[in-house]
């Protein structure tokens, strides 16, 4: 948690042009940053389902200031004036684990601040599995070794990644039902009147 909170911090900072603040004054603004945002994601911090908690997390500048931000102010003896005036305007800045993005505007691009993707992609991994595995789908989401394996109920594999597909013969995928692969030996069989393949 600490290094995302530090980088959502720095992030805020760098738009203080330097001599607009002493260096005591800025050092103590990031520290009294770092210190309320601590408080603020203390239990609220998921690193098993990590975009949950993410709206309380965010920290913006959207037509007004964040209490964060006045909050740190107070704390750092920063006036609130001046963080109005040098703090970038409509922007929001999303600090969750392993992962700190940030928009400019309300349809702007999310750019990455930090991402640490081994954690971010082994975090989304459990939980694709545990949703899966709650719920009464026709597929499940074996994420917690590699390759991931997606199979239907029926046992027919859906896709693979990071290996081949199973058994000797090329498959396709089957454009009536984009999920479920199919041999050329069962496009290829003809096709009775009735939407069946003859055989």
């Amino acid at each position: 948690m600490q290094t995302e909170i530090e980088s959502a911090a720095s992030f805020w900072l760098k738009y203080i042009p330097d001599g607009t603040l002493t260096g005591d004054k800025k050092e103590a603004l990031r520290q009294a940053l770092v210190s309320v945002l601590t408080d603020k994601y203390t239990g609220h911090w998921h690193p098993e389902r990590t975009t949950q908690g993410s709206g309380f997390r965010s920290v913006s500048n959207w037509r007004r200031l964040d209490s964060v931000f006045v909050e740190a102010g107070d704390e750092a003896g920063v006036p609130l004036a001046v963080l109005e005036r040098l703090l970038p305007r409509d922007v929001v800045v999303w600090c969750d684990p392993y992962n700190v993005t940030y928009r400019v505007g309300d349809h702007g691009t999310v750019y990455t601040i930090y991402e640490d993707k081994r954690l971010l992609i082994d975090s989304m991994k459990k939980t694709m599995a545990e949703r899966a595995s709650k719920s009464s789908g026709d597929f499940v989401i074996s994420a917690y070794t590699t390759p991931v394996v997606i199979r239907s109920a029926d046992g027919v594999e859906v896709a693979r990644r990071g290996g081949q597909s199973p058994g000797k013969d090329i498959r396709r995928t089957n454009a009536m039902s984009p999920l479920r692969q199919v041999t050329y030996q069962e496009m290829a069989a003809p096709v009775a009147g009735n939407g069946k393949a003859a055989g």
